[in-house]
């Protein structure tokens, strides 16, 4: 199984990963990430698409190492489909170009071929996460609510099976997770068995599951 965390800063993804990481010890996650890049670099508000493309081709590159043919169960902090977002993003604001967008999709689309499963964490109201400064974390709340409707945008035209950033019959299940970290595990549970395994069609919640876990964990999304 491949596994990725997604979501705009400041919704608890570290911490999403690493009580993933407790519940499941089957799985493990790389050690060299994005993040290790962004050290005195431009990102964020300021990327560029020399950033851009550095994130993106780690990001690849680690996947390769972390492919399907691979044995080992493996959970990655963020994807590719996340530097699409940041990447889109900076193109609405000027910093990249179109012609640098129009390079990156069809690898961000053939990358992601690679993922079982994309756990997305949206902004909602069921569980607000503070925004801490870490030195190289996003801290502008309308940016961050900026990069979380394009992520939204992204899911939809996932579910709808449009758009250019999605293989039609070879691509992961994108699916959203959301409350307090108790409730995110449990909603993970749903679709990972304790063995680490999948389980059932990929897709979304069905809406008496999600009515269940509102009810069960006092969410209001």
């Amino acid at each position: 199984m491949r596994i990725a965390i997604s979501g705009t800063a400041s919704q608890g993804k570290s911490t999403l990963l690493k009580d993933f990481l407790e519940e499941w010890p089957v799985y493990s996650t790389p050690d060299n990430t994005y993040r290790d890049l962004l050290t005195d670099k431009e990102h964020s508000k300021s990327t560029t698409e020399d950033t851009q493309w550095n994130i993106l081709n780690q990001m690849v590159d680690v996947l390769q190492e972390n492919g399907k043919t691979s044995s080992n169960n493996v959970i990655f902090d963020r994807c590719p489909l996340d530097n699409i977002v940041y990447s889109l993003w900076a193109h609405e604001k000027g910093h990249v170009s179109k012609e640098f967008i129009d390079k990156c999709i069809p690898i961000v689309k053939e990358s992601l071929r690679s993922l079982d499963i994309i756990f997305f964490i949206p902004l909602t109201k069921a569980h607000t996460v503070p925004i801490v400064d870490d030195g190289t974390r996003e801290t502008d709340s309308e940016y961050i609510k900026e990069i979380d409707n394009i992520f939204k945008a992204m899911a939809a035209y996932y579910y709808q099976d449009t758009g250019p950033f999605f293989v039609h019959d070879d691509k992961p299940a994108i699916i959203e997770v959301f409350g307090e970290p108790l409730a995110r595990l449990e909603i993970i549970k749903l679709y990972i068995d304790a063995d680490g395994d999948s389980i059932g069609e990929q897709g979304i919640l069905d809406p008496g599951e999600i009515s269940l876990l509102e009810q069960q964990f006092g969410i209001n999304k």
